[in-house]
């Protein structure tokens, strides 16, 4: 008789020492009711870190393999441990089941043989999976709610944020606190310091993978496999796991498989690189100022210690708030000229792009004429355009009103943007509650559409105010510098951070030429360039306002 043995594991919930440990034994426990009732094993099947109930994320791709194994007439009994590790969902139980009956595969779980054909045997395996299916939904309403009553309190849940780390008693293993990692919490402030002074977001993984900055990661996966064998690490006591995986790879063994025995022996995650997107998720986490959130809501604001402070976080959420309202020819991290994107056509208030000419570097409207042919509305040598623009910015920079306008009392400043920002998602919470009760009953309609219309001006007015946070912090240190300390300081920032600037501080626009003129040669620039200076001081919400309108 030819068996297959099924195992599965949900999840490990970062016991890494634990996995593949629970299928290991799942096989055994199979093997001695094979050894037992003389079957011959032909396969193994195992879906480790995969949930069965209807509540999956994932589908169990050797379930499925199994499923076509058992089609094609090449098992005639299925072992495993339990029930429940063949599946959680009558749904699934039920097209298991009906597919075995067909083909006259026989089921062993629990040390005992079912013939699906038989009824008594169908009732028996279908109570067992009505009983598994309840199993599941009890558990996840437990769940449920640990969760709502752990956000209250303010308790952490789910894998802890990297920065973070959780402290437990030595004797009892209660959990104790949640404290900043000394060696990954700097690299979360400077994370969010460079978004927040403009860095494009791959720029700054890049620098940290160069510096040699362990990256994040839960666990060794397939690709991070294919990586080490293809580059060398420089820390010689890494070089035998790199040989090992280049010799495995060599001998035609898996690099799924190749990950799993990383994982069991739990090896340093050395594979492992940083990404530009990982650096904007940080960047926009509202836990490193020390939050504790539930399905996005903010329910406790002082849970652990803060990484990063509020302002700094503010500043980022403006930024990328910011980079993402852009039109698409906007790319602040990926464009290499000052005004792309910034400058506005002042016919079609569209962006102007950069467009290379046999006369050297253009600035020209997106509108197309005809034909097709950009510049329609208008085009401008670039070289003479930056010029111009950056001489107004350096003499706003370096001038007293500048100074006045921004760097006095710049702290005080910085703390109405970041207690508007707060303010916003304070507001949103209510909002929210309110809500939650018209959901429940508890307020109706006439009443939930009162406090919208109450909560909402003020919700966008706190988030406007925040948008002022979208220059970067360099601009402080520009300011009331003399014009020439400018000049020579100007070159030394990224082009990120000069766009980041002058887009900020200036709103620029560039007009035709004008009628009668076929040339800007002895035309003026100020004449079809203008440049305005943008408002930097907004109006904050007061708290006392914030606490009326809750």
């Amino acid at each position: 008789m030819r068996g297959g043995r099924y195992a599965r594991k949900s999840a490990y919930r970062g016991k890494s020492a634990r996995r593949g440990f629970s299928v290991r034994e799942q096989l055994d426990a199979s093997q001695g009711d094979a050894d037992r009732l003389g079957v011959n094993i032909v396969e193994d099947f195992i879906d480790d870190d995969r949930s069965a109930s209807r509540f999956r994320e994932r589908e169990r791709e050797e379930f499925e393999r199994m499923i076509e194994w058992i089609e094609t007439g090449k098992l005639d009994i299925v072992l495993a441990w339990g029930s429940s590790r063949l599946q959680r969902d009558l749904d699934i139980y039920t097209r298991l089941r009906n597919t075995c009956a067909t083909h006259g595969v026989l089921w062993c779980y629990g040390g005992k043989v079912y013939d699906l054909s038989n009824k008594d045997d169908r009732f028996r395996t279908g109570l067992d999976a009505l009983l598994g299916e309840r199993e599941v939904d009890e558990l996840r309403d437990n769940v449920k709610r640990t969760l709502r009553a752990n956000a209250v309190t303010g308790r952490p849940h789910g894998i802890t944020p990297y920065g973070y780390r959780r402290v437990y008693d030595e004797k009892t293993g209660a959990f104790l606190r949640v404290e900043r990692d000394p060696e990954q919490a700097p690299i979360v402030l400077e994370i969010c310091k460079r978004v927040a002074d403009g860095e494009p977001y791959k720029t700054i993984a890049k620098d940290l993978q160069a510096r040699g900055v362990p990256a994040p990661a839960l666990r060794w996966t397939k690709g991070m496999v294919v990586r080490l064998s293809h580059e060398k690490p420089e820390n010689p006591a890494h070089e035998a796991l790199w040989r090992e995986t280049v010799e495995r790879l060599a001998q035609g063994e898996a690099e799924l498989s190749i990950a799993r025995d990383y994982n069991e022996r739990d090896e340093p995650l050395i594979a492992a690189v940083w990404h530009g997107a990982t650096i904007k998720d940080y960047a926009t986490d509202i836990r490193y100022t020390g939050a504790r959130t539930h399905h996005g809501v903010v329910t406790n604001e002082e849970a652990w210690p803060e990484i990063v402070p509020p302002r700094i976080y503010a500043k980022c959420q403006a930024l990328i708030t910011a980079k993402g309202s852009k039109p698409s020819n906007s790319r602040p991290g990926v464009a290499k000229y000052l005004l792309s994107s910034i400058m506005c056509c002042s016919e079609c208030k569209h962006p102007v792009v950069s467009d290379p000419t046999e006369y050297g570097m253009n600035y020209q409207c997106k509108t197309p004429g005809k034909n097709g042919a950009k510049g329609y509305h208008v085009s401008g040598k670039q070289a003479p355009i930056d010029k111009y623009v950056l001489g107004v910015l350096f003499d706003w920079l370096a001038s007293p009103a500048f100074v006045e306008a921004y760097t006095k009392g710049d702290e005080e400043l910085q703390e109405k943007i970041a207690n508007a920002q707060a303010e916003a998602e304070m507001l949103k919470a209510r909002l929210e509650e309110f809500r939650d009760k018209a959901a429940e009953g508890k307020l109706d309609a006439d009443g939930l559409a009162a406090m919208e219309a109450r909560l909402k001006p003020k919700i966008e007015k706190a988030e406007a105010d925040a948008k002022t946070l979208r220059a970067p912090s360099v601009v402080a240190d520009l300011a009331g510098a003399s014009r020439e300390e400018i000049e020579k300081a100007w070159p030394q920032l990224k082009v990120a951070q000069q766009r980041l600037i002058v887009e900020s501080l200036l709103e620029i626009k560039l007009h035709p030429v004008g009628k009668g003129r076929h040339s800007r040669a002895g035309v003026p620039i100020e004449s079809y360039v203008t440049v305005v200076r943008k408002s930097l001081r907004p109006t904050v919400t007061k708290q006392s306002e914030v606490a009326k309108a809750a």
